[in-house]
């Protein structure tokens, strides 16, 4: 009886996994990503954003949900962008993909390659 509920709990578990992923990947957002700071006071910070993986990948995982976290915060940029492989605390988790930057407003329409970002 307890194996059955145990096996039903974890069942329930994943599919609800499996159904959040599919959905940030339909969205199709886009988001424009500079790894420094530019200089121009055509933006509003809107707030620091960090979007990571609990286990091994490639943080190209991740972009659908980062964009998706941009613009749930209101930015359509992403300034002092960072992607890399992390350590984590746990063995089975010792390195992990994370991706950070504040999320901003632009003010003006963007052209992301002229402000030497890249659109992920």
């Amino acid at each position: 009886m307890l194996k059955t509920l145990t096996l039903a709990t974890c069942l329930l578990g994943f599919s609800g996994l499996a159904m959040a992923q599919t959905t940030t990947e339909q969205h199709g957002l886009h988001i424009c990503a500079i790894k420094g700071t530019p200089d121009s006071s055509q933006f509003q910070i809107k707030k620091r954003i960090k979007v990571a993986k609990g286990t091994y990948g490639s943080v190209e995982e991740l972009y659908s949900r980062f964009a998706e976290r941009a613009h749930q915060v209101g930015g359509n940029v992403v300034i002092n962008y960072n992607a890399s492989q992390r350590f984590g605390f746990w063995p089975w988790r010792m390195v992990r993909p994370v991706i950070y930057g504040t999320a901003v407003q632009w003010n003006t329409p963007v052209n992301c390659s002229a402000l030497g970002g890249v659109e992920i």
